[in-house]
This record gives C-alpha cells, structure tokens and sequence, in this order.
C-alpha cells in the first residue's frame, strides 16, 4: 500500500471531507499527501470553505496515516481510491461516487451482472418467497446481488444468493471490520458472504459506527455499483425508494415487484410500477437472462402416494393445512407428517403459521 493512500485514508476521518471535498483536494494537489499537510490558503483555493479549513487545522493534529495502514493490514481491509483502475467502473458513473471505497473479499470483474435488491426490514412471507423465487435462479447463471446487509429483504437476497452458491456483496453504512458490522446480528451472514467469495464494502474507514445519516449514503452506492435494482417490498417512505430514485438518476433499470392492492409493503414497489418501473413476475424478466429449471420440486419424484396427493396441490403461493386436508383427502395427521417429511427434502416450504409451499 502507498504511501499516499495513507493520506486518503486519513483524510475520511475528518467528517466534512465527503467525495465531494476530497474530489476538490485530488484535482487541485498533486497527491493527498500535499493536501494533508497544505496550509489554510491552499485548501481555501482548492475549494474547501473558510470554516471547514479552520476546523480541519484544529483537527489534523490526531490524524495519522501511518496508523491508517496499521488499521488496513490488521483488519485485512482493501482500500482503493477513485483513481484506482480496480474502482467499479459503475460506481464512478454516478453524481457523487465516493472517493474511496473500503473492501474486505473480493470484488467481481465489472463486466458481470450486478442486480440491487432492496426492501422493508420487516419483509412479509409473500416478500421472501419473492426474493427467493427471483434471486435463486439468477444467482446460479452468475448474475452478482448487491443489498445492504439489514434484517428483512435485504438478508433475505444475501442468504438466497448464498445457497444457490451466487457470489453477493454487502454494502454498509458502517466501517467493514467485523466489530462495526451492523446490525451485529448479520456478523455470521457477512463472514459466509466473505468465505462464499462475496465481499463487503463500505466508503467509512474502520471502526465508524452506524450512524443513521449514513444509510442514505449507502443507498446511492447499492444503486450506483448496479446494472439494475430490484425493489421487493417497501412502504411509501422508504430507504428503499431512495435506492430506487438513485437508480433512476444513474440511469440504470429499476425493477418492482408487484403485490396486493392493500398491503401497505407492496405500495411503494406498485407505486414504482405505476412510475415506468419495470414489473416483475418471473426471473426472467430481469435482464432478460436465459434461465434453467433448479428448482428441486419440479424434479423431485414423489416416494409414496401421500407425497404426490400434497405435491399435486402445493404451489409457489402459500396454502393453509386446511385446505391441503380438504383437497387431497388426506387425514391431518398425515398431512403434517408428510409437509414435514418434504421440508426436510427442500421440496417443500413452512412460510409461518399453518401455511406451505412448495420450494
């Protein structure tokens, strides 16, 4: 690692120099080593407002580059600046791309597909049966899903994208290093993301925590990495369409999945829809990959008469036991053992309460 990348690094612990003001720093000296140490004439003529170069003389005094380098080899962190040939060529598209970017795994090639996929945290059984449906298919054909590492959807796509054997990438609104994961609960899912071959990527240096103005930030660099997003669930307000508008202003595709008139999670993916926003019901209808059959039920032989009554009946939408007992005549205590004996199988699926559906 550079010496100067010592100097970009440090320079993101002082909090008003965002893309924006080091983009200003890179342009106007020759490496950010003279705009480390500049005094407060040049930083004024770089662009850096009066205020903001007072604070930052006041504060340099704790920034260490050195110890910036320490940080990165210890945590086992990859940092690369805008001018790196490695930066995602995407990325560097967009109205504020950052100006560094802090990365633990590996990023893919940027020719590959990357597909966003985004919603509510507090995703339904119809949203994961969505994300599931959509993101296991594609995954397995290559294409890389990018979220943001949160409870609900986004976690939802990472673990799908995992079990089809898919490489996926996390982006936080947080420093990469294990101790900052947020939410903490997702630290296990973010180490599968790193063994599997994914990566996570944040533009905070190691240790920042994660403060809530930095989810927006993190919304446009989901976005901006994409050749698409893909919006599954989310109310009107949402983190979610922020992703989405961000698409749009990137020009990149924005997706939506449609959902029922009177679920309050589905308003903002049909208000997208309603906006020129591209519906999704199938794969592919994403990209307009060529997709193979992998789903295990359409192949699974039934292994008794039982198991074929219920897989006769069983669909992609959830049914209640009820009305699996009523249309394959079956005794209830039957049907509950043989539901079991297919989840198991994978072949079919428990979506909470008493409904089932097949995988």
């Amino acid at each position: 690692m550079s010496d100067d990348l010592a100097y970009w690094v440090a320079l993101t612990r002082f909090h008003p120099f965002g893309s924006v003001r080091l983009g200003k720093l890179s342009r106007r000296f020759s490496d950010m080593k003279a705009a480390f140490e500049a005094g407060a004439a040049q930083l004024i003529e770089a662009g850096i407002e009066p205020q903001i170069v007072s604070r930052f003389l006041q504060e340099r005094i704790h920034l260490d580059p050195q110890r910036e380098l320490e940080l990165l080899v210890k945590h086992q962190v990859e940092a690369i600046t805008i001018k790196d040939p490695r930066y995602p060529k995407l990325l560097k598209e967009i109205y504020d791309p950052p100006a560094i970017l802090f990365i633990r795994g590996r990023l893919p090639p940027h020719e590959v597909k990357h597909l966003a996929v985004v919603g509510s945290r507090k995703s339904t059984a119809y949203g994961k049966r969505a994300v599931e449906r959509m993101i296991d298919p594609l995954a397995r054909v290559g294409v890389v899903i990018v979220s943001g590492l949160a409870y609900g959807i986004d976690a939802e796509a990472h673990h799908t994208c995992l079990r089809a054997d898919g490489i996926t990438l996390a982006v936080l609104g947080s420093g990469v290093d294990q101790e900052s994961i947020y939410p903490s609960q997702h630290r296990a899912l973010s180490t599968a993301i790193l063994a599997k071959g994914g990566a996570l990527l944040s533009e905070f240096p190691i240790g920042t925590p994660p403060l809530k103005q930095h989810f927006p930030m993190r919304n446009r660099i989901i976005a901006g990495m994409c050749h698409g997003v893909l919006v599954v669930e989310a109310a009107l307000a949402s983190g979610s369409l922020i992703t989405a508008k961000s698409a749009l202003e990137s020009g990149r595709d924005v997706y939506a999945i449609p959902g029922p008139i009177d679920a309050p999670m589905s308003e903002g993916p049909n208000n997208l829809i309603k906006q020129g926003a591209i519906a999704v019901t199938e794969p592919t209808d994403i990209f307009g990959v060529t997709l193979k059959p992998t789903k295990l039920a359409a192949t699974y032989q039934p292994q008794n008469p039982e198991e074929a009554q219920l897989i006769a009946h069983l669909h992609s939408q959830s049914k209640h036991i009820d009305e699996l007992v009523r249309l394959s005549t079956l005794p209830i205590h039957v049907v509950l053992s043989t539901l079991t004996i297919l989840e198991m199988k994978g072949v079919a699926r428990h979506d909470g309460g008493r409904y089932y559906s097949l995988v």
